[in-house]
């Protein structure tokens, strides 16, 4: 059902594009523009997980409110473009191809919120049942607009109703079935931004140069030495000792450097000491990494990472095979 639902989208979506220049809505523009305009970006809105009893004389109701407008009023998004069939859409970094590249903006609600909304109006809510049935009817101040439903799949509900013009204020969802049905329904709201590209620092400030240097086993063979992979790592079930050096050779401070491990098998962990340290420029910190390997992690070769970090970033990593003879 949630593919037949993208489906239904994806038509409605390339159907407003072909009308959408005839009503003035800006649809492309070049990626790392300094400003971009009435920028759409879809918002969602999660309710909270609801039980609804079983149905006694066919009604047991649930009742939501729908937020007049729950766009955030300032918000970073990450800018870039995806094609969609012949047209350009624009999107947030979330549907986005890795390839593609991206900036990053700061964003303020448009004056004007109906300028990157098409006429039909983009907001909606998917109500899904994990089981039995269920009906959604939305009202606003003069009451009923329109019911959907009895399904017992999910249920896409428009709060614009073109026939009438009017828009749901709230939604109401019945179980009409004679089990207790659990629902968590989502609001995708259509919000309107303009948006200045951010300056970011140089490239050498957020990825300075550090490296890692050693990783050896304590008494033991040397894995990694001047940033060179000389050997692979290989632990019998039990705890070793290992310790790792990352250089700053760069030029400014790092106060938050860190290491991890990716790639372990399960049944293998690593205790690492300390957790993060500050390290200044053309020095080197030492850390401790205890590994434990447990009786029953299978024998065999696997490929284990060693990534130098901080929260803003990786600065180096190096792969070399684990090997638990």
């Amino acid at each position: 059902m949630r593919k037949k639902i993208v489906l239904f989208l994806s038509a409605i979506l390339l159907l407003s594009l072909i009308g959408a220049s005839a009503n003035g809505i800006r649809l492309s523009w070049n990626p790392g523009d300094p400003y971009i305009p009435c920028y759409p970006f879809e918002q969602t809105y999660n309710y909270p997980t609801t039980t609804i009893p079983a149905s006694q004389n066919g009604l047991s109701t649930v009742s939501f409110d729908i937020p007049s407008n729950p766009c955030p009023p300032v918000k970073i998004i990450q800018i870039g473009r995806k094609a969609v069939a012949q047209h350009q859409l624009d999107a947030d970094s979330a549907i986005l191809d890795q390839n593609t590249p991206t900036f990053q903006y700061q964003c303020s609600l448009s004056s004007d919120q109906g300028c990157c909304v098409f006429p039909n109006g983009g907001n909606y809510i998917d109500v899904c049942p994990n089981r039995g049935t269920i009906s959604v009817t939305t009202y606003d101040t003069q009451g009923v607009i329109t019911t959907y439903g009895p399904s017992e799949e999910c249920l896409y509900v428009l709060l614009y109703d073109g026939q009438s013009g009017r828009t749901a204020t709230r939604f109401v969802i019945t179980n009409n079935g004679e089990v207790p049905v659990t629902v968590t329904p989502t609001l995708y709201y259509e919000c309107c931004y303009d948006c200045r590209r951010k300056q970011e620092p140089p490239a050498t400030i957020l990825y300075p140069k550090v490296d890692i240097e050693n990783f050896a086993v304590a008494g033991g063979a040397t894995i990694i030495n001047d940033g060179k992979l000389l050997t692979n790592l290989t632990l019998s079930p039990g705890t070793q000792q290992t310790f790792i050096q990352i250089e700053n050779r760069g030029f400014f401070t790092q106060n938050d450097a860190r290491i991890r491990f990716d790639g372990l098998p399960a049944g293998v962990t690593v205790s690492i000491m300390p957790e993060t340290q500050k390290l200044k420029s053309q020095n080197i910190g030492t850390y401790s990494a205890t590994f434990t390997v447990g009786p029953n992690v299978p024998s065999g070769k696997y490929q284990v990472t060693l990534v130098a970090y901080s929260e803003k970033g990786v600065f180096d990593k190096i792969t070399f095979e684990f090997i638990v003879p």
